[in-house]
């Protein structure tokens, strides 16, 4: 294979404190192209790019427990055919995640908060209760089932559909100015706002909008929420 070589360090750390130190850390090397698959029970999971001065192919495990608890068994790791497959214990109270540059992410969370900060590859998260917040350079997909989605992609270009949805929260976007697409829009009970120039319909609480951005393209996305509001938002370039 050979974009993956897994080279484990693992330092447990079991200690008190106000700071609440993780219990255990893994440490390994996983190279561009790869995938980081992370599946997780009940916990905040925050996920980040490698920290600074951290060699640029490196991830990062770090679990904590809850406070005065006995600590959980580690998370277990495994090689998978694209990359590395992290299954988080129950009983954690969050869970840190350093994604190495090239690398992309897929998270499967039960229970808690998903937030994703400025990795380098493409995310996928599917979270069945919890708030889910990404902001990245590059482009995502998420589906929440009870919660609120927040998402900043910085991509103008991605392929395919890229599809977010909500069966209970709200979703806001913000998407490139200038990237052109198709898109559909639609909440079952709810409301509809865009900056973008687009009109939509409204049939009873639901309310939809299909329409081209930008002149429109082979890119489509595709937001629906069946019960909360939908924003789709210009994301302007920095000065």
């Amino acid at each position: 294979m050979q974009r993956l070589a897994l080279l484990l360090s693992v330092a447990w750390l079991v200690g008190c404190g106000a700071s609440a130190p993780p219990y255990v850390t893994t440490v390994g090397v996983l190279k561009g192209g790869a995938t980081l698959v992370v599946r997780i029970g009940s916990a905040t999971l925050n996920v980040y790019q490698p920290a600074s001065g951290q060699r640029r192919d490196l991830f990062t495990i770090s679990a904590t427990a809850v406070a005065k608890s006995t600590p959980p068994p580690a998370p277990r790791l495994r090689v998978a055919p694209l990359g590395v497959t992290v299954d988080a214990p129950d009983a954690l109270q969050s869970l840190l995640v350093r994604v190495p540059d090239g690398v992309n992410l897929v998270v499967e969370s039960r229970r808690g908060d998903v937030n994703v900060t400025d990795i380098n590859g493409n995310a996928r998260i599917v979270a069945a209760r919890g708030n889910v917040t990404l902001m990245l350079p590059g482009y995502a997909q998420a589906a929440v089932g009870q919660g609120n989605l927040f998402v900043t992609i910085g991509a103008s270009d991605w392929p395919g559909t890229l599809h977010f949805s909500t069966q209970r929260g709200d979703v806001t976007l913000r998407i490139s100015a200038k990237a052109d697409f198709e898109v559909h829009l639609h909440t079952g009970q709810g409301t509809l706002f865009t900056d973008f120039a687009l009109r939509g319909t409204s049939q009873g609480e639901s309310e939809t909008i299909d329409g081209s951005v930008n002149g429109g393209s082979a890119r489509r996305i595709d937001v629906e929420s069946a019960m909360g509001a939908v924003r789709l938002l210009r994301l302007q370039p920095q000065p």
